[in-house]
């Protein structure tokens, strides 16, 4: 009974966690998520406003499940990491930019803000992107 169920507790697992390679994250499509989320977002929310900047974000979450396949938590995963790339490369210019303009008081301040912006967007946009990543996983059926 305990091997029957250690087995079938491994084989949920692979098929949740399933990804190709080594690795859980995909880079080449997180990186590919990120630039069509800035792509999708911008386009969409022009037309159509905050809605628009969440379609974009998801299709672009549904893009990159569709590339990593897998599991569905590899898809949220992977969607999550394309949709706080961006949150994480804002930060890194914010940072810089805070500490040319006013030396250690700014680098704190910016600090203290990309902490902030960070936490923000992977609640808000990392899990929009997460989820359109783990609906696209389903979607590709690649295993």
């Amino acid at each position: 009974m305990f091997i029957w169920f250690k087995l079938h507790i491994k084989s949920i697992y692979k098929d949740i966690f399933q990804t190709r390679g080594d690795s859980l994250v995909n880079w080449t499509a997180a990186f590919v998520g990120f630039i069509l989320a800035v792509i999708f977002a911008n386009v969409f929310g022009y037309f159509f406003g905050f809605i628009g900047i969440s379609i974009g974000l998801f299709l672009a979450g549904i893009v990159v499940g569709l590339m990593v396949g897998g599991g569905v938590l590899t898809g949220f995963g992977n969607g999550l990491v394309a949709g706080a790339f961006g949150a994480i490369v804002i930060s890194i210019i914010l940072l810089i930019g805070g500490t040319i303009t006013a030396g250690l008081v700014g680098f704190t301040a910016a600090a203290v803000a990309s902490i902030m912006w960070i936490l923000t967007i992977f609640v808000t946009s990392g899990f929009v992107v997460g989820v359109g990543g783990a609906i696209g996983s389903l979607i590709s059926g690649k295993d």
